[in-house]
């Protein structure tokens, strides 16, 4: 009697543990992946084409074997597949489909969760077995920033740096990351020191700063490597952080002393004539004017730094009646001394009556300008030109080459209508200013879980639509869990068997 019931107590024990050492045994043939991570795909700009490139964050467990795009309006609707030769549209929303295939030993989880580009995806039910998946998600086109044009006050010796804050309709500056003394986005590093001063420290001679702007995309931008960058019209570093951030930099900015430079010069003055005495008008213009106060001048050769030669050495003096000659060519020098607050560039370059004229420099700051102008015949007669016009004044010359001279005194500029042109000349005294549309595209409240049957009909590839989600659907199952079935089956019924005879044997 002992002896059946430890045969029976066996073959029970026996059961119990064959299924579960089978089954343990398919876990470890097929591991499951619970989440999956998909990176590197190049997101929506305008006027750019679709990427089909896509990087697997576990790639000893699954692949991306393949990426396309579908094209959504406003509404989401479908509007088409995207091919290759196609670009993206400013206004709409793209959904990037990726096809996930596992390596070997490995299977996608029903339940696993996904993202690309760090962002929470959405996926169709796995096929083949759990061996493949499609995940997908959606993005609103944006705009390259074309270009960013930043000015800064230029560094002067014991004045301390400025951090104005940048704002535009496409980006504005402002802090991110862990930057130290950055205010408003902007940085001053002392490039000797490696140290972003403050607004506590002035600049010092002789050192080289590098200035920075930390700026954000606003919501539709965003920066990217054909992105131009100037500061004060010189060409800057851009380093993009991600597309929604970018540093502009400049370097080897030497403090100065404040002055603003004068690049260039267009002087006009009366021409020489058959039989009329020099002229010597004072010229004053902005930034500088005509002075015979500077640089050895003699009041015997210039007046109002004015001077007439005949040739090198011999000159037309201020206090004689002496005329100019016909046919006869003379050399116009003009002194010229900067105002307060400017200085002469050392790339300088002038015009005199519209002819190109010398530059010579001084190390008081003042220059000479020269030129040389053939005499006028006396049946010379002047001829208006159009307006000539600077930012303050408009005037006249004579439209002849060789003359060049004022014919219609300097004015400035009036504006009485207010309509930002002089009233005389037309000079447009400030440029209008388109503004950027300030509109974004809404996004739908609604959450979209799954593109259109339409869109997924068209694209083709894509796992099988009939199947449902847990709630009651039709799953396909793994052939290995019907073999483990099997041995069950025939495992139960050996019992059976046995435990029948005992109790036949019993009787």
């Amino acid at each position: 009697m002992k002896k059946c019931l430890s045969m029976m107590l066996a073959a029970i024990m026996l059961l119990c543990l064959i299924p579960t050492t089978t089954v343990f045994a398919a876990k470890e043939m097929f591991l499951t992946i619970p989440s999956v991570k998909v990176s590197g795909v190049t997101t929506p700009v305008v006027g750019e084409k679709p990427s089909l490139n896509a990087v697997s964050e576990e790639a000893g467990k699954y692949t991306v074997a393949k990426v396309f795009w579908a094209e959504y309006d406003k509404d989401f609707d479908w509007v088409k597949d995207m091919g290759a030769s196609d670009t993206f549209r400013e206004g709409y929303y793209y959904f990037v489909f990726i096809n996930l295939e596992t390596k070997s030993a490995y299977t996608f989880e029903n339940s696993m969760t996904q993202t690309i580009n760090g962002k929470s995806a959405n996926k169709y039910t796995p096929s083949d077995g759990g061996t493949k998946v499609q995940i997908y998600t959606h993005f609103e086109s944006e705009k390259r920033i074309d270009k960013v044009e930043l000015n800064v006050v230029k560094p002067v010796v014991g004045k301390t740096p400025t951090f104005a804050k940048i704002d535009t309709a496409q980006y504005v500056s402002e802090k991110y990351g862990t930057v130290s003394n950055c205010s408003n986005g902007v940085t001053w590093t002392n490039q000797s020191s490696g140290i972003n001063i403050t607004v506590s420290n002035p600049f010092k001679d002789g050192v080289k700063y590098k200035v920075s702007y930390y700026l954000t995309a606003k919501s539709g931008y965003v920066f990217d490597s054909k992105t131009k960058c100037t500061i004060n019209g010189s060409s800057a570093t851009l380093k993009i952080t991600d597309k929604n951030h970018a540093i502009i930099s400049l370097s080897d900015l030497v403090a100065g002393d404040g002055k603003r430079e004068i690049s260039s010069l267009d002087l006009s003055v009366t021409a020489p004539k058959e039989g009329e005495k020099p002229t010597y008008n004072k010229i004053d213009g902005t930034g500088y004017y005509s002075d015979n106060g500077l640089n050895g001048t003699s009041t015997r050769i210039y007046k109002n730094g004015i001077a007439w030669y005949k040739s090198s050495t011999s000159y037309i003096s201020p206090g004689t009646t002496e005329t100019f000659k016909s046919s006869t060519e003379y050399t116009l020098k003009i002194s010229l001394t900067a105002k307060s607050g400017y200085k002469f560039s050392k790339s300088l370059t002038a015009k005199i009556n519209g002819k190109s004229a010398t530059v010579e420099a001084f190390e008081d700051g003042s220059i000479n300008v020269s030129v040389k102008l053939a005499a006028l015949g006396k049946d010379h007669k002047h001829t208006n030109s159009d307006w000539k016009t600077d930012k303050e004044n408009h005037w006249k010359v004579c439209a002849d080459k060789a003359c060049g001279t004022i014919t219609v005194e300097k004015e400035a500029h009036k504006d009485s209508n207010k309509d930002n042109k002089c009233d005389v000349c037309k000079f447009v005294l400030s440029a209008e200013t388109t503004s950027e549309p300030t509109e974004s595209v809404q996004k739908p409240t609604e959450e979209i879980t799954e593109p259109t049957e339409e869109s997924t009909e068209t694209i083709g590839a894509l796992t099988e639509k009939e199947e449902k989600d847990n709630d009651g659907q039709n799953k396909k199952i793994n052939p290995i869990i019907w073999v483990i079935l099997g041995v069950v089956v025939i495992l139960l019924g050996v019992g059976a068997t046995i435990v029948i005879l005992v109790v036949k044997k019993k009787k």
